[in-house]
């Protein structure tokens, strides 16, 4: 029966020739050991996709499971502004989990950072009674672009989607396209980003609250996803409500003083402390956070 180091003497084996511009060891050793430029930023950042939360296996494949956990990392490294340059994945499969899955799991993983010249330098794989979850820490590069924080937002600035909203739970939540060239365009302009994993109604608000400012934003003016008007005749929610709450769309949220050419305006930045919504009738109610939280205790 194969075991934790036929996967990584194969994982090995799988690795592309060494980047030597990057990497000075890779796989192998305890830690990897990276040349990195004097005169560049470095951006870290760790995600995780667990079993029954971010992926079903009985539904997808195990190459798409390892796509999403880098491509969630990825879409970190747009939100800043920055490049992705190398990852490292730490990997607890269930007792008896097939081997030739698990490769399956390292080859969409490959798959996901080469599209971005991103190498995976490194990682843990084990074995428990749980269920599959999988861990990845990304670096990024600055590469003469500022990082983009959350915190720069300022009053009378432009909040702006880089794409349509709602219902990616019929199939984007886990097959999407990171938006690292779109956030390197947007990096000198936008004022504060921040990528759509928990939904608009909660991302907002994180960056309202790292910049101590409010937000409102026009119902009318939310771009909605052909997904969201769908999944709308399943469960009678609006496409709104979608568009608002769903979360998983990985496309960015952002916030400039100056008209961006790339997305859609949705609303303005205000003093006042909170997230409002500007109804089709003119009425302004409070936007409550509806998206994705993890629960805890």
């Amino acid at each position: 029966m194969a075991g934790e180091f036929d996967l990584i003497q194969w994982i090995r084996q799988q690795q592309p020739p060494r980047n030597s511009t990057l990497t000075q060891t890779g796989v192998g050793d305890d830690l990897a050991v990276l040349k990195w430029p004097a005169d560049d930023l470095l951006l870290v950042g760790v995600d995780q996709v667990l079993e029954g939360v971010h992926f079903d296996s009985a539904r997808h494949t195990a190459e798409q499971i390892g796509r999403k956990a880098i491509n969630r990392n990825l879409s970190d490294c747009a939100a800043m502004g920055c490049l992705p340059a190398a990852a490292l994945a730490a990997v607890a499969l269930p007792a008896g989990y097939p081997i030739e899955k698990a490769r399956q799991l390292y080859l969409g993983m490959r798959a996901a950072a080469e599209a971005f010249d991103c190498v995976i330098v490194g990682g843990d794989t084990a074995s428990w009674d749980g269920k599959l979850a999988i861990s990845v820490t990304i670096l990024g590069r600055s590469a003469g672009v500022r990082p983009v924080a959350r915190a720069g937002a300022r009053v009378g600035d432009g909040i702006y989607v880089s794409g349509p909203l709602g219902g990616s739970i019929l199939g984007r939540h886990i097959n999407f396209a990171p938006r690292i060239a779109l956030g390197r365009e947007l990096a000198p302009l936008a004022s504060a980003m921040i990528d759509l994993s928990d939904g608009l109604s909660r991302d907002l608000r994180h960056i309202c609250q790292e910049s101590r400012v409010g937000a409102v934003i026009d119902a009318d003016l939310v771009p909605i996803h052909a997904d969201a008007i769908e999944l709308s005749r399943q469960d009678a929610r609006s496409p709104l409500e979608h568009a608002l709450h769903d979360g998983e769309d990985y496309e960015l949220l952002y916030t400039a003083a100056d008209e961006p050419k790339r997305g859609t305006r949705i609303g303005q930045i205000v003093a006042d402390a909170g997230v409002w919504i500007v109804e089709s009738n003119g009425k302004r109610i409070p936007l409550e956070a509806k998206g994705w939280e993890h629960r805890l205790g």
